[in-house]
């Protein structure tokens, strides 16, 4: 990896990013910033690349761990319950990152213009991978930055350096899962599409025999796949995604640790604490009452505003 690139993406993003997060005129870019470590925060990675271009930061999938900064990349080509936290920052040094979006439909357009000789390595059926950061792919990133200086760059060069940010990932050891999730008939696909079906049903308790039907797999097939690809069971899914909600809501609406529990889909009280302890440490009276003696507003602002 060239020094003096990584070195020019890190002065960009410092005087491109003078807030915690910036959504810039390039409509796939967002950038981050962060002058210190944080608290775990659960939230979902959408598909998208993360660039750490200094400091470092740590991203649990459940009981898989992925440490990184600016000599990897991350990818999520599925929507995945995470908890993060930023690892390394400071004021002198600040975390600095960048995220790049991109949807199933744009990375089948490069493999089409590429053509069918184009074919990736194997790679694991994971939703979720770090890879070692190239010197192609930091310079790529480093012209699409270059972009914002202009309107007409941001128009018609962007999208085109999207594109090669792309290609450099299918060429990559991310590319076969890449490969995957542009096919609407792969596993990966039918798995993404049963992820859709929790995100908009988590908070309601009907059973789950649908989901292998909606991905279109058996159901044993459908177990094992879903695992494979996000490290978790349906039901631990759909765990994580209302203790994402409970939490946002104690921190954010008045409202009762009980009414909680039950907008987020639990009708015992008990099973409710039980379970926000499992994930948090903590029952929520508990983990509440910890954050106060730092203040609601201070929390927020140092632990949850990095990852909006």
């Amino acid at each position: 990896m060239t020094s003096e690139t990584l070195r020019k993406i890190q002065s960009r993003v410092a005087i491109l990013c003078q807030d915690k997060v910036v959504r810039t005129n390039i409509p796939c870019l967002t950038l981050y910033k962060s002058e210190r470590k944080t608290d775990p925060v659960l939230f979902v990675y959408e598909p998208r690349i993360y660039i750490v271009v200094q400091g470092s930061k740590q991203v649990s999938l459940y009981d898989r761990i992925y440490d990184y900064n600016e000599r990897q990349y991350l990818v999520s080509t599925v929507d995945l319950p995470v908890s993060g936290m930023i690892t390394e920052a400071s004021p002198d040094k600040p975390y600095l990152a960048a995220c790049i979006s991109f949807s199933p439909l744009e990375i089948l357009e490069v493999i089409e213009a590429c053509g069918t000789d184009a074919m990736p390595r194997p790679s694991s059926r994971s939703g979720m991978g770090l890879s070692a950061l190239t010197n192609d792919l930091l310079d790529t990133v480093l012209r699409l930055l270059n972009c914002l200086a202009s309107e007409q760059d941001v128009h018609f060069l962007a999208p085109l350096i999207k594109k090669e940010i792309i290609y450099r990932m299918l060429a990559g050891e991310q590319g076969k899962t890449l490969y995957d999730i542009a096919n609407d008939r792969s596993d990966l696909s039918g798995i993404n599409r049963a992820i859709a079906f929790l995100r908009q049903s988590f908070s309601e308790n009907g059973d789950m025999t649908a989901l292998p039907s909606l991905a279109g797999m058996s159901r044993s097939r459908f177990y094992k796949k879903f695992q494979q690809a996000t490290n978790l069971t349906p039901l631990q899914y759909r765990l994580r995604l209302r203790m994402q909600e409970a939490r946002r809501m104690l921190l954010h609406d008045a409202m009762s640790v009980a009414e909680i529990g039950f907008r987020v889909g639990y009708e015992s009280p008990s099973q409710f604490n039980r379970e926000y302890r499992k994930v948090f440490g903590l029952p929520p009276h508990a983990d509440m009452k910890r954050i106060r003696t730092i203040g609601i507003d201070r929390y927020k602002d140092e632990n949850e505003a990095i990852w909006r």
